[in-house]
């Protein structure tokens, strides 16, 4: 709930911002950003994984009550990866020069910059996530959260583009400053080379998953970026930031809940005992999630038609992917078991996104070139990842269920609040067609929606959601946010 706080603090301050940037910024120079975007994104992602494989050893050995030998891991994994932040810095920097137009030059030597800064201040979040220190993260993102749009504000009107880029990065320098003062981790340098190696044989298959995992999130942009106009990467990139801005609300529960799960599961008889209510879980974060597919889906055409027009083209864009929202947030489940020290199976997510990645790049291409443009590639992209969560959900049953009718089960709870969802893309269309009142359009959208889902809810999920559990929850909320 504090870190929901203050995402939607940050939603409040970060949308207004963004929507008047965009009457600033145009479509084509939204589009550069997007792809200056791509060298940070790519730059962060690749690299050998030390850390992340010693933020997966240190949840279990903190859980078991061995400190020195997780404050050993974590100083080991963190020096090697400071280490190694030099080299995408030299890199980014040197393919600045290869570049004429002065906008990308100037752009990707901020980028350089950035990723430092992104990379330090990332360390330290990570850590006292870890630990568990939440409070302190919470703060540390509400930095980021106030810092970022005011920056952007206030250079936007005299640095153009180049205000989204710098924004970051005065944002990501301050939040390490705070962390270094009041988020302090005990980090010395240490170098141990036989247990940096162990480190980087786990780490580099993370590693690998996470860059899969990100160019898979990413290959539609970079098709994009390829193969059509910048401007169309404008509209796409645009769609995707209020995306990415609802997404946080269960990306950050599924990253509360990775240490914690990762602790007691380290603790309990057995891994069945360890991971069982995640299917619990996976029905909530379903629910919750098909929930927010119409809602966003009613407030991007509002935003877009009211304030932002000239970005109207980005419509059916967002139409299409808000339904990612729903199967990236279930497919945290699969990706918090596999890649846990416990199950140790972080190979099985590597290869779904893999093919997953492989198909995606595919298709993307083939319905560019057989025209059907960028919303071709938002539903390429969407049923790819519905693909790799479904089939991930298939390695980790035996992990969370003991009979395959009891699974079946399991996944038609899961699958139905998204089943639902589905006409909405069509009945909005419809409204769309049929009415240029947009107050008419939000009534009877919001009015089916609240009709629809409690239907759904009082017949098939008071399981879930009844009065009782309600009540217990705000009590155990209560409880949480004044520690």
């Amino acid at each position: 709930m504090k870190f929901t706080s203050v995402n939607f603090l940050a939603a409040l301050i970060l949308l207004p911002v963004t929507v008047y940037a965009a009457t600033i910024v145009v479509p084509e120079q939204y589009g550069i950003y997007g792809f200056l975007g791509l060298w940070l994104t790519y730059a962060t992602l690749i690299g050998p994984g030390i850390l992340s494989a010693g933020q997966r050893e240190m949840p279990v050995l903190l859980g078991r009550g061995k400190e020195r030998e997780a404050l050993e891991i974590q100083n080991i994994s963190l020096s090697a990866e400071i280490l190694y932040t030099v080299i995408p810095f030299v890199i980014i920097i040197g393919a600045s020069f290869f570049y004429s137009s002065t906008v990308l030059k100037l752009g990707l030597i901020i980028i350089a910059v950035s990723y430092v800064a992104t990379r330090l201040a990332n360390f330290w979040n990570g850590i006292n996530f870890i630990r568990e220190r939440f409070n302190v993260v919470a703060k540390g993102n509400l930095i980021v959260a106030i810092l970022t749009p005011l920056a952007m504000l206030a250079g936007v009107n005299w640095l153009g583009v180049y205000a989204l880029l710098i924004a970051p990065l005065i944002a990501n320098v301050v939040v390490w400053v705070y962390y270094l003062k009041k988020g302090a981790i005990n980090y010395h340098f240490k170098f141990d080379r036989s247990k940096t190696v162990r480190l980087i044989k786990v780490g580099v298959v993370l590693s690998a998953l996470n860059f899969v995992f990100w160019a898979f999130r990413l290959a539609d942009r970079t098709i994009i970026a390829a193969m059509l106009p910048v401007e169309q990467l404008g509209l796409y990139v645009y769609a995707m930031q209020f995306i990415m801005v609802v997404e946080r609300i269960p990306t950050d529960f599924g990253n509360v809940l990775q240490p914690i799960l990762w602790r007691e599961a380290g603790k309990a008889d057995s891994i069945f005992e360890g991971f069982k209510d995640t299917g619990r879980i996976a029905v909530y974060l379903a629910l919750g999630t098909a929930v927010l597919i119409p809602i966003g889906q009613l407030g991007f055409y509002l935003v877009v038609s009211l304030i932002t027009t000239k970005y109207i083209g980005s419509i059916p864009i967002f139409y299409v992917l808000s339904y990612s929202l729903y199967l990236g947030s279930i497919g945290m489940i699969p990706s918090l078991i596999l890649n846990s020290s416990i199950t140790n199976k972080q190979k099985i997510s590597l290869y779904c996104f893999s093919i997953g990645l492989a198909l995606n790049i595919i298709f993307d291409i083939l319905v560019v070139k057989l025209g059907y443009g960028v919303v071709g590639v938002a539903w390429v992209t969407v049923c790819t990842q519905g693909l790799v969560t479904f089939i991930s959900y298939h390695f980790i049953k035996g992990y969370i269920f003991k009979d395959v009718k009891e699974f079946v089960r399991f996944q038609v709870r899961i699958l139905f609040p998204f089943l639902i969802t589905i006409p909405f893309y069509f009945f909005h269309n419809y409204l769309n067609s049929v009415t240029s009142n947009l107050w008419t359009f939000a009534g009877i959208s919001l009015a089916t929606q609240v009709i629809l889902w409690s239907l759904v809810i009082g017949i098939f999920y008071r399981d879930y959601l009844s009065i009782s559990d309600i009540k217990a929850l705000m009590r155990e909320i209560r409880i949480a946010i004044k520690r």
